[in-house]
């Protein structure tokens, strides 16, 4: 299934990278790496019926905010994320149940965020936690622990 998952996200960020979001090793690292770190690839509803959903653990609210105030501003992130199955009505469930959409939504999350992807998995690390994780309950060690041993 390791495998599945990081194909799909390489067709999703070359679908991303078409409408100018770079598809680096960097991110392809984090996305998938974030995945990991978020719930192994084994959960779809955060653990403890949080407001999380899908491989990432997106929070409803980041969707409509990624939503709302910059993919709305975009056309053309407008029309990948329709032909990645999105719905406007139904943004939670189609995060919920099409892994290329929440794959696509933590990508976009990461691109409005300042400053280079880091090239180590530790880099990473910090990355995803300041960025996605601030608040949680994350931390470097997390992470790392979570990618240790996956290639």
């Amino acid at each position: 299934m390791i495998e599945s998952i990081k194909d799909i996200i390489d067709d999703v960020l070359n679908q991303l990278e078409d409408i100018g979001i770079p598809n680096t090793e960097e991110a392809r690292y984090l996305v998938f790496e974030t995945g990991m770190a978020e719930s192994g690839y084994r959960h779809l509803e955060q653990i403890g019926g949080g407001p999380a959903l899908s491989f990432w653990q997106i929070e409803n609210w980041v969707c409509q905010d990624i939503w709302d105030n910059f993919i709305l501003y975009r056309k053309p992130y407008i029309q990948a994320m329709y032909k990645l199955g999105l719905i406007e009505e139904s943004i939670p469930f189609c995060v919920f149940s099409n892994i290329a959409l929440a794959a696509a939504f933590c990508r976009i999350h990461y691109r409005r965020k300042p400053g280079a992807i880091p090239g180590t998995m530790p880099g990473r690390a910090a990355y995803w936690l300041k960025h996605y994780n601030a608040g949680g309950k994350g931390s470097v060690d997390h992470y790392i622990a979570a990618n240790m041993g996956i290639e």
